[in-house]
């Protein structure tokens, strides 16, 4: 199979890719406002309801790729691209920040089922240490840039990410799947 190689790989090579590139700071959006009563505590935070207003939140169970986020963010009105970095390693970007020429790199590794998309997720996470946080929907695990908690939030509000896949956070010690928003069961 000629993902088996792929997701080996990709999660070998993560580590490696992380260092250096840092979340950019996120302009209009408001953190607070897009957590429960303003906690931006990882141990408490979960995500208000309208961060997903008109978002279809029904679990996938198909299998996906990288298509599906880079759909999911064009849907969004954000600027999108894939970069192909080697046969075993895809970057979908997306535009925060449009007045300037900032992109959100996220690190895709497409698995063989929705179980190991969230385990490898989380074991990245913890990898990475504190700021390091993603997203993961059916088979697809999406590992953002290091970040602040709140920086993170922002993103979040502003492509809606944590509609498209179970958004977690890591602090250093743990990784947090944050309530609220697009859940699988």
């Amino acid at each position: 199979m000629r993902w088996g190689s792929f997701v080996v790989t990709l999660l070998a090579v993560l580590p490696a890719c992380s260092h250096g590139y840092i979340l950019p700071e996120t302009r209009g959006v408001e953190a607070s406002k897009q957590v429960e009563e303003g906690r931006l505590s990882l141990g408490q935070m979960g995500l208000e309801k309208t961060v997903c207003t008109g978002v279809d939140l029904k679990p996938e169970y198909a299998a996906l790729d990288e298509g599906s986020i880079v759909a999911f963010l064009k849907a969004q009105n954000l600027p999108t691209r894939i970069e192909k970095a080697r046969a075993d390693l895809i970057y979908v970007e997306t535009q925060i920040n449009p007045d300037k020429d900032e992109w959100v790199r996220l690190r895709v590794a497409i698995l063989a089922s929705p179980i190991q998309a969230g385990r490898e997720l989380s074991d990245a996470i913890d990898q990475h240490g504190k700021g390091s946080w993603g997203v993961h929907r059916s088979n697809v695990a999406v590992l953002g840039p290091k970040g602040s908690v709140e920086n993170i939030v922002r993103v979040i509000g502003k492509t809606k990410l944590s509609c498209w896949g179970v958004l977690t956070i890591g602090d250093g010690d743990d990784a947090f799947a944050v309530r609220g928003n697009y859940r699988e069961l």
